[in-house]
């Protein structure tokens, strides 16, 4: 799920493979009616709102496509397509582009203000270890997933920074990741454990790991806007 820009609007991808855009308003009273329904050939694997493209959503299915919704016209159009599973989406903080990481350990990026779908404003961003389900855009792009390593890439692709967690006691695949506001800092949740990374005078660091006995996977994360607090959600429901 992911709000739209303004948080007036609500997308839910779907089992029955339908992004739903419900409208909510700006105010708490507002009448809720549902707005726009996006029909896919696939499962909707990930969604994401970029924040400089209030009427479009866009997602990634597990035929490998991502495509964007226009809530306008309520239709629906291909970016660009791949042959591998989308893992995860993120878009850039200026919400100007969107990158996507797919099982193969591809990463794509797409700049909207080139102007076309397909592959004149799409390109390969890099190639990652192993698929990267923990994917997010900040100061730099972080990726990591199931080799127990965390990533960091510049917005061209070149690799800033890697960190090994495989040696460590009880380590396991990350599963999410998520910048703060100020893009800064970000979180990444694993088994049992979530780690933190600042950025310092041009480098990246680890600053901490946040244990929680029995918390399970670390599966959903939510900055508040401020950057103040930190949501997380995990596998069962907590």
């Amino acid at each position: 799920m992911a709000y739209s820009p303004d948080s007036s609007k609500l997308a839910i991808a779907q089992s029955d493979n339908i992004v739903f855009v419900y409208k909510l308003g700006v105010e708490w009273g507002e009448r809720k009616s549902i707005c726009n329904k996006f029909l896919q050939q696939s499962p909707i694997t990930c969604l994401v709102w970029p924040l400089d493209r209030p009427n479009e959503v866009v997602f990634g299915l597990a035929e490998g496509r991502v495509r964007i919704g226009n809530c306008r016209s309520n239709k629906a159009a291909t970016l660009y397509s791949t042959e591998s599973y989308v893992t995860a989406l993120a878009a850039s903080p200026d919400g100007s582009a969107i990158i996507s990481g797919h099982n193969d350990g591809c990463i794509y990026r797409f700049c909207f203000q080139d102007g076309a779908y397909g592959p004149a404003g799409q390109n390969k961003l890099c190639q990652h270890t192993v698929p990267p389900y923990a994917l997010a855009w900040g100061e730099a792009v972080c990726a990591a997933g199931n080799d127990c390593k965390v990533s960091f890439y510049d917005k061209d692709g070149g690799k800033i920074q890697d960190f090994d967690h495989s040696g460590q006691p009880n380590s396991k695949e990350f599963t999410v990741a998520a910048f703060n506001p100020s893009g800064e800092s970000v979180v990444l949740g694993s088994f049992n454990r979530f780690f933190i990374y600042n950025l310092s005078r041009g480098m990246w660091e680890e600053v901490g790991q946040k244990v929680i006995e029995n918390f399970y996977s670390v599966t959903s994360l939510a900055w508040k806007q401020d950057g103040s607090r930190l949501a997380v959600g995990n596998l069962t429901g907590a």
